[in-house]
Parts: structure tokens; C-alpha cells; sequence
């Protein structure tokens, strides 16, 4: 024989055997892979979604391990290095969102500030109020420039505000800043994307259908009683209904969503008098 025997690696390629065929097929699953890939990226940058990363990444994993094993026995050529990338990125990602939901899950709030401790009634004499003399009590009259107190449900105030990360909101007043027992209502954790109550949610909040009135709210907070709501679940025009600490009511709108931690959050409020708790 004058002519020298091919590889048989080379011989399958050629005349389009079981080699050629476990190629074509590892090209495929390579394919998708990088379109798994280049779609967990995507949703991580835009979107966020855990879910869709998580599910885009095992995709990734398995279609570079069945590249793998479509490739065995064949040279360590670029579809194998392509491969083993696949199965590193997707892997990279499944941690990453493994481990983001871990430290949600465990994640607690941090202790709500104390302010002054109150003194003790036991050893505070009681003020004595002295009574007015018979001749100047009957000629006492309710003065007409005392102004009524708010009735129930009616609007305190109207407002927007925008939250920055550990940003606490006294609605009635609009005041934004750090924690104020009895008067901080609102709390944004921005890498979250959560909103709570004051004091790690000592008081209920819960998402809402629609724009709600002082009765919708307190009918809301009744049925549904949460500490938090997950902004990053919301869409922009989405409402949420709260107690504040002073008893009143809060209706949140969301006019648009933060589209990552790190920026902060708008929203617009109307306060209501306190109505019953439902």
C-alpha cells in the first residue's frame, strides 16, 4: 500500500459517520447554550429576574455537559474549550442566585433605634391642674377660632417623596430622615427593594388592586397584614395600603419601579384621620 491510513476520527468526519454526527450535535447544544447564556446576563442586567438567571444557567450547565459527553473520544479541539466555558458561566450564575436567595431568606432587619426611655409613671408626681373660680368658668365660652379635630377618613395630607436606602418617612409630616419612635412610618432597604413599616415592620402594609379611599385601606389592611412589599415585584401605578405609627392610614402609589438597588424610590401618598381597624 502506497498510501497511508487515515485517522478514523478523520475517516467518520469525511464519509459522515457517528464522529461527524456526535460534532454536528455538540454544535447545536453549543449553540444553545451561548443563547441560554446571553439570556441569563440579559435578565440579570435589565430585569433582575432570579427565576429566568436560574433557569437560563442549569440550562447552560446541561447543554455544555451533553456537548462533553457528544465530544468524547473525539481531539480537544475549540468546541470543547466552548464547552467547558458554557458549563463555567452557567454554573457561575446558578451560585450567584443561589446565594442572593440564601441571604434574602436569612437576611433579618436591623433592630429599630430606641429613642428616650419614658419615665417611669410610679415615680412622676401627677400635675395638679387648678380649677377655675365659679365666676370665671360660667363666663368661659368655646373659643370660635378653635379649629374642629379631623373626622374619620378625612385627607391630613398629599404629598411625594423620594427614599434612599435606610430613608425613614414621616407621612404626615413629610419628614425624611432617620428613625423616629411614634412618628417614622415608612422604611425603604433599597438593595432589597423593599418598603416597611417602622420598626421592622411593626405596623401593616399590603399591596392593593387599585387606587383605594380611607375605607378601601382599612378593609385591605384588615384581610391582608404584611410587614413589607417587595417593590421590585410591583409595576409602575401599583398602590399599597399602610398604617402609620400615629394610627392614621397611607395610600402608597409607585409611579415607577427602581430598576436595581443602588437607585432610589419615588413614590406619591395621601394620609387619611384614623378610621377603625376593620
Amino acid at each position: 500500500m502506497d498510501t497511508a491510513e487515515k485517522p478514523a476520527h478523520a475517516s467518520g468526519e469525511q464519509d459522515g459517520g457517528p464522529g461527524r454526527g456526535a460534532v454536528r450535535r455538540a454544535t447545536a447544544l453549543a449553540g444553545l447554550g451561548s443563547v441560554a447564556d446571553v439570556a441569563a446576563v440579559a435578565q440579570l442586567l435589565t430585569t433582575e429576574s432570579r427565576q429566568g438567571v436560574l433557569v437560563a444557567g442549569l440550562l447552560s450547565v446541561v447543554t455544555g455537559t451533553l456537548g462533553l459527553i457528544q465530544l468524547y473520544g473525539q481531539p480537544i479541539r475549540k468546541r470543547a474549550l466552548v464547552m467547558v466555558a458554557l458549563i463555567a458561566v452557567g454554573a457561575g450564575l446558578v451560585g450567584a442566585m443561589a446565594q442572593r436567595h440564601y441571604a434574602d431568606a436569612t437576611a433579618a432587619p436591623p433592630p429599630q433605634a430606641t429613642g428616650a426611655v419614658a419615665a417611669d409613671p410610679s415615680t412622676t408626681p401627677p400635675r395638679s391642674t387648678p380649677s377655675p373660680s365659679p365666676s370665671l368658668s360660667s363666663s368661659l365660652s368655646p373659643s370660635p377660632s378653635a379649629s374642629p379635630s379631623p373626622s374619620a377618613g378625612e385627607k391630613i395630607r398629599e404629598a411625594e417623596a423620594t427614599l434612599r436606602d435606610q430613608d425613614y418617612l414621616d407621612v404626615e409630616s413629610g419628614r425624611i430622615g432617620t428613625v423616629v419612635p411614634g412618628e417614622s412610618d415608612l422604611w425603604y432597604v433599597s438593595p432589597y427593594r423593599s418598603l416597611w413599616t417602622a420598626g421592622g415592620g411593626e405596623y401593616p402594609i399590603t399591596p392593593v388592586d387599585a387606587r383605594p379611599d380611607a375605607d378601601a385601606c382599612a378593609q385591605a389592611l384588615a384581610a391582608r397584614d404584611y410587614d413589607q412589599v417587595e417593590v421590585g415585584k410591583l409595576s409602575p401605578g401599583d398602590w399599597a395600603c399602610a398604617r402609620t405609627a400615629e394610627g392614621n392610614l397611607v395610600g402608597i402609589r409607585f409611579p415607577a419601579i427602581p430598576a436595581n438597588g443602588d437607585a432610589p424610590l419615588r413614590i406619591s401618598y395621601v394620609v387619611w384621620h384614623a378610621t377603625p381597624a376593620g
